[in-house]
């Protein structure tokens, strides 16, 4: 079926399995409303800057030079939050999880292809067999790691039986390697979201010798001795995703001696380095990070940086955003104290969370993104060797930001097919 086709018969309220969808072993998602998604372009006339073409791409990034063969790594971000957890069902529910906010969610203007149902259903992701599903998916279209979203509150943990009771667990887990990025940010109320956009807070992360010695000991007890563990250049790697909310609680003293004492801990547990990661990098810590014991910096999510100046409720192309993310990438590697790695994403949309006051990235498709990865590889064959040749993508499941790898009801495997074309083939 056409992708227009399929379109038009989503806007008409048929249901899924009518399409020939393969149901998975949770609930399948509801039937679209009914809006004539078909009858509005996916470039509106006019608008030049919505589309990422190879004219724009060759602009920015000389594609005529031959690359030089490296052994990619491609890391693809993993949210972990599509399975019971009772720390939100205490909150919301028995039962509830974050595909209610996605099944929840409206179309918000016309032509808002929102929202977007997992091909294969609902799912629990702490299932180990659901997991191989998944294992087998990413290894097969060319990902070589997840960088799985990790959430330590002061030893209260949220979302780790995806990790622990599913990934660990599955048959087939040695094929891909995982890494954890400690989301050690403050945790607001966007489920359900608020079409005002008010949200409030749920618990606020503090950072402490005490905890991050404990966060430390359950890391290197649980999860850095598995042997499929991802490691840069020899050493485990540990992402960090706010190297601001660690300066709001501790002084850059404070931070590097305990960065020195979860080394000397990783070392004497017989593990050997640990190399820590600057996860979502801002201008404004980029030059700190070397003097702060960061090893190299990457961002959680290349699009979101340049949403900043779109008000709320404002729509950006995706192509347009893909036109700026080389430049702040060079302008990112040029402030760092350490190799900075690119990030290429999906897209961006988080009105299931937050509604009408979201930021929404339009128009995308598999094309743009996969040209996108392509300015990666030149990216990063700029650098001459001084780095890895790594890549991240996001994501491979954040369902209700819009920024998701495995297939869904819109665009099938067709982001996946991008990813093995660059990287896998």
């Amino acid at each position: 079926m056409r992708r227009r086709d399929l379109l038009t018969v989503l806007g008409g309220g048929v249901s899924l399995p009518a399409l020939g969808v393969a149901a998975g072993s949770q609930q399948n998602p509801p039937a679209g409303p009914a809006l004539n998604y078909a009858s509005v372009p996916a470039v509106f006339p006019g608008d030049a800057e919505a589309y990422f073409s190879e004219e724009k791409l060759r602009e920015l990034v000389d594609i005529t030079k031959p690359l030089p063969k490296l052994d990619y790594e491609v890391v693809a971000y993993n949210y972990p939050c599509w399975h019971p957890c009772s720390w939100f069902q205490k909150y919301f529910g028995d039962g509830w999880t974050q595909f209610q906010s996605l099944r929840d969610s409206k179309p918000l203007y016309p032509g808002h292809l929102f929202p977007k149902y997992p091909l294969w259903g609902e799912y629990n992701e702490a299932d180990p067999k659901w997991a191989e599903r998944e294992i087998e998916t990413a290894t097969r279209y060319g990902i070589d790691v997840w960088m799985v979203c990790w959430y330590w509150h002061e030893g209260t943990q949220r979302c780790h039986a995806q990790l622990e009771q599913g990934f660990l667990k599955a048959g087939n887990r040695r094929r891909l390697k995982f890494a954890l990025m400690w989301a050690n940010h403050d945790w607001s109320n966007h489920w359900p979201g608020t079409s005002e956009g008010k949200t409030a807070l749920m618990s606020r992360q503090r950072h402490s010798e005490t905890d991050m010695m404990r966060v430390i000991d359950y890391c290197i007890e649980h999860y850095f001795s598995h042997p499929n563990y991802w490691r840069i250049q020899g050493d485990l790697v540990l992402g960090i995703y706010s190297v601001q909310s660690l300066l709001r609680d501790l002084s850059a003293d404070e931070w590097k001696r305990i960065a020195a004492l979860m080394r000397e801990r990783v070392a004497k547990a017989g593990l050997g380095n640990l190399h820590l990661q600057a996860s979502s990098v801002t201008p404004a810590v980029a030059a700190k990070l070397k003097d702060l014991g960061f090893q190299s910096a990457t961002l959680y999510h290349t699009l979101t940086p340049l949403l900043s100046t779109v008000p709320k409720g404002g729509r950006a192309p995706y192509g347009k955003l893909a036109s700026q993310a080389i430049p702040y990438w060079r302008k990112l590697r040029s402030q760092c104290s350490v190799p900075f790695f690119p990030c290429c994403s999906v897209g961006w949309d988080n009105s299931p969370r937050v509604g009408a006051s979201a930021r929404m990235v339009t128009q995308r498709s598999p094309d743009q993104f996969e040209r996108l990865m392509i300015a990666a590889k030149y990216f990063l064959a700029e650098a001459g060797g001084e780095a890895p040749p790594i890549v991240f993508l996001s994501s491979w499941n954040e369902w209700t930001e819009d920024h998701v790898l495995l297939p869904d009801t819109v665009y099938g495997f067709s982001y996946l097919e991008a990813v093995r074309r660059v990287f896998a083939d």
